[in-house]
């Protein structure tokens, strides 16, 4: 049994200690919030300990969810891996690369699972891509939401934008040649709105639009690839997969030709759409945890991406250097 405190109960942590309750293999021995009155609120409601302290918080847990503002998450989970603590952390894992790879640095020393609360890499839209083997030349993403005072102690590249650069770098797998930012603050002090185009030494060129000042919900990606399209929708936990096929291939279940033509050489081609749903029961934050729980109890650090992770956080730190530079 791994005994799992968490470290900030708002919007987030409570989420997490939810789910956590839910872990056959975990408890949950408690919960610890800057706002006492919060922390009382939340622990009588799950049942659980309200520690009056960090410090008593650590020393009773074996792992800890951060979900704290995003600028604390430095110096909060520095002081859980010296405790002893594994750590899933709530992205941004931090809000520059040289604290980033600091922690992984303390984690990797004293032989500790450091993760971050990545939830769109266990999409069902996102883990259908990966399994389509897609191999994109071009990448298109889009997410924007409505305006809530809620994570903006960051800018939108770090509170919004970071999902896509993880989710980028895990299915690219490609360093960055090079980058062109442009970023507006909005209704606050950062950009709240910004736009970088990624050219990737593989030769993938990504337009990554992020907002937080939207009217409405999008979160999707779309990828081309020489004779197929991919468009994943975050939201709806869907992708569409259109194809060319050559030959006399046929159809299979699911599949609709959307077009049909004999080429002058006599071979056949189609145009062939499928779409891809995930299950309606499917919970990303439910497999985040669980694999989480898979490393502490295997002991295999290196299977939640952090180095993934700590390329996204300097990925992000270099577009808004770009986006300030601009202003």
């Amino acid at each position: 049994m791994i005994r799992v405190a968490v470290i900030g109960v708002g919007h987030m942590g409570q989420l997490h200690a939810q789910k956590w309750r839910q872990h056959p293999d975990v408890q949950l021995v408690g919960v610890y919030d800057s706002d006492p009155v919060r922390c009382q609120d939340t622990a009588r409601t799950l049942g659980v300990t309200a520690f009056p302290s960090l410090e008593e918080a650590l020393a009773a847990a074996d792992a800890v969810t951060i979900a704290t503002p995003s600028y604390t998450h430095g110096a909060l989970t520095i002081q859980a891996l010296r405790a002893g603590c594994h750590c899933l952390v709530e992205k941004p894992l931090a809000t520059s690369a040289a604290e980033a790879e600091q922690l992984v640095h303390l984690a990797q020393q004293a032989g500790l699972v450091l993760m971050a609360g990545h939830i769109e890499r266990f999409n069902p839209a996102f883990l259908w891509v990966r399994r389509l083997g897609v191999q994109p030349r071009f990448v298109e993403v889009h997410r924007l939401h409505p305006f809530r005072p809620r994570s903006v102690d960051v800018s939108v590249v770090f509170d919004v934008m970071i999902h896509d650069l993880d989710l980028l770098v895990v299915l690219l797998g490609s360093a960055l040649q090079r980058l062109e930012a442009h970023g507006v603050p909005v209704l606050t002090a950062r950009p709240d709105i910004a736009n970088v185009r990624l050219v990737f030494a593989n030769g993938c060129v990504a337009n990554v639009t992020a907002s937080r000042v939207s009217a409405k919900f999008l979160r999707k990606m779309r990828l081309f690839e020489p004779y197929r399209y991919v468009a994943l929708d975050f939201a709806e936990r869907s992708v569409e997969h259109i194809q060319l096929r050559l030959g006399e291939t046929a159809l299979m279940e699911g599949e609709e030709c959307m077009a049909e033509w004999i080429s002058d050489s006599g071979i056949r081609s189609r145009i062939v759409r499928s779409r891809l749903l995930g299950a309606e029961s499917a919970d990303p934050l439910w497999e985040e945890q669980h694999a989480f729980l898979r490393a502490i109890q295997s002991r295999a650090l290196e299977d939640v991406g952090i180095e993934q992770t700590l390329e996204a956080v300097q990925l992000a730190e270099r577009i808004e250097q770009a986006i300030l530079g601009g202003l």
